[in-house]
């Protein structure tokens, strides 16, 4: 049996301002586009050649409807998407200010997302092998976090690979110590941590990202830490070994859903290596490299578009992208 990748998460519709370069206040429209960091990897995935299934809660509406439209047409088995009167789709408001940096609203109180059940997390989501990536989104909030649990329990217990991307978004947690407390309990069982420089400094509750990265190494077993330096690259560290890829530079349009693109392109690259990544064996230096490039590019490419799931590429379109590109 081929492996596959299953990734559980918030799905959920952005409105995006129709302006760059405001706050959300002066915005004078918005844009729907479907969203949800593990979402969007999923969607990555599938573009990518893997065989991609969702798990997650929409509301039985419009948007819910809209949303199961965009995952199944991008390749991504919804079989594992349910839905719910409820709550509605969760709604997320979010503008690219002048510094640069994205402002968010969410109304998701509750929100369908966080009512996943650890009853609808079965056995049967985790037939076969391969990769499971989740966030931290649906761990905010009850029934969500105790179905977020079990699907960790049950990957592991299927043999899974485990990927973890924080997305730390602050406004949704009630408690900040409580957000990095089941954070660091997540990263007891996660194989792969993808996490840009603020929250490699979160989860280890200091501000040098030296220390960070060290902390991160020693305090849990991880195969690999991937973290995503913007335009600069990354830096991947993998037992003893780090390796610095270099970024390309690319007409920005939107960053939306960059770093989940990055995830795509790091585990689709690493996929004859999954089980060798779970098992802690030794990995060749050439296949990180390899794996870190394509992450680097697919991240790129995402930027070049606006919307995160329209922009994130097929493989045909990276291999096209790295050819243009050589080292």
């Amino acid at each position: 049996m081929d492996k596959k990748a299953v990734c559980l998460g918030e799905l959920l519709i952005d409105f995006v301002s129709t302006v760059s370069g405001v706050t959300l206040k002066d915005a004078p429209g918005f844009e729907k586009a479907p969203g949800g960091a593990p979402a969007n990897v999923a969607v990555g995935l599938a573009k990518l050649g893997i065989d991609t299934h969702f798990i997650g809660k929409v509301g039985r509406d419009a948007f819910g409807e809209f949303l199961r439209e965009v995952l199944e047409k991008n390749g991504v088995n919804t079989r594992f998407l349910f839905s719910t009167e409820k709550a509605k789709t969760t709604l997320a408001f979010v503008s690219l200010t002048q510094e640069g940096e994205r402002d968010f609203v969410f109304y998701r109180d509750p929100g369908a997302d966080m009512l996943l059940d650890q009853r609808e997390i079965g056995e049967e989501c985790f037939q076969g092998k391969g990769v499971f990536h989740f966030g931290s989104i649906t761990m905010t909030h009850e029934p969500a976090y105790s179905a977020t649990l079990r699907a960790i329990s049950l990957a592991k217990k299927y043999g899974y690979l485990l990927s973890f991307d924080p997305n730390l978004r602050p406004a949704l947690w009630r408690d900040l110590e409580e957000a990095r407390f089941r954070m660091r309990q997540a990263l007891k069982s996660v194989d792969i941590l993808k996490v840009n420089e603020e929250e490699a400094r979160f989860l280890a509750g200091t501000s040098d990202l030296e220390q960070a990265l060290k902390f991160l190494s020693q305090n849990f077993s991880l195969a690999l830490i991937a973290l995503t330096l913007g335009k600069r690259g990354c830096l991947i560290v993998h037992g003893d070994n780090r390796l610095e890829m270099e970024g390309f530079s690319v007409a920005t349009v939107d960053t939306t859903g960059a770093g989940d693109g990055f995830v795509a392109g790091l585990l689709s690259s690493l996929y004859m290596f999954w089980e060798d990544l779970r098992e802690r064996k030794e990995i060749p230096e050439s296949a990180i490299a390899h794996a870190a490039r394509r992450a680097n590019a697919v991240g790129a490419l995402t930027t070049t578009k606006k919307g995160a799931i329209p922009a994130l590429p097929t493989s045909e379109e990276v291999e096209i992208f790295l050819k243009e590109h050589p080292l």
